[in-house]
């Protein structure tokens, strides 16, 4: 089995939240960041955080049974994100992520889609009159079979209308012809609260991981 840094990837499936921060394929390419600690919360205490700077996110796992069907909210349809439009896409994932300083370019997210993990069927767009007013970005990693939710967005406009919602179970229910199960981390401290999206759509798990720089 593959290895990435001393875990062999049967150890990662066995407990994929718990056992690493990332996805399988994204921490066998990182070499690792001088001044930065992750730490699951099974080990963290407090006095660790004091004088740095701290951040935490919720890591859950979705074993792609039981997805829900979820209908779009009326005058928004779903379908596929074509990469003919990266530059709404990214204009999208500015808007939505300003609070978070996250910034990507059209020439980035067009990228995304030389990676070894893509699939283009879980690109999935939520659209208004045309417009692109959300969407989800999702990859696969065929060697570990994983699934991973790796962008979820809907403009603030459009909110609290159950796209994203909408957007994640079309995805999971994606996932489900080719994964094995599915993953997905975000901030907890996030102002959208996006982890109740996803254990509304049947994401599972307690595994919280913290970041200290």
């Amino acid at each position: 089995m593959g290895r990435c840094g001393m875990m062999t990837l049967s150890e990662y499936l066995a407990d994929p939240c718990g056992a690493l921060a990332l996805p399988y394929w994204k921490e066998k390419g990182m070499a690792g960041h001088p001044g930065v600690d992750v730490i699951h919360h099974s080990r963290f205490d407090a006095s660790m955080a004091e004088g740095r700077a701290h951040s935490s996110y919720f890591r859950l796992i979705h074993r792609l049974e039981d997805i829900p069907r979820l209908e779009p909210a009326e005058g928004v349809s779903f379908g596929p994100l074509a990469s003919g439009r990266a530059g709404e896409a990214a204009e999208l994932i500015c808007r939505c992520y300003r609070h978070s300083g996250i910034e990507v370019t059209a020439e980035e997210v067009l990228g995304w889609t030389a990676s070894p993990v893509y699939r283009p069927e879980l690109w999935i767009g939520a659209f208004a009159d045309g417009a692109l007013v959300g969407a989800v970005i999702g990859e696969f990693d065929p060697e570990a079979g994983e699934g991973v939710v790796e962008w979820l967005q809907v403009l603030p406009e459009f909110r609290r209308r159950g796209i994203a919602a909408g957007l994640t179970a079309r995805a999971l229910a994606a996932m489900a012809g080719f994964a094995d199960f599915a993953t997905v981390s975000g901030e907890r401290e996030n102002p959208t609260q996006p982890e109740r999206v996803y254990r509304a759509c049947g994401f599972q798990g307690d595994n919280v991981w913290h970041i200290l720089r």
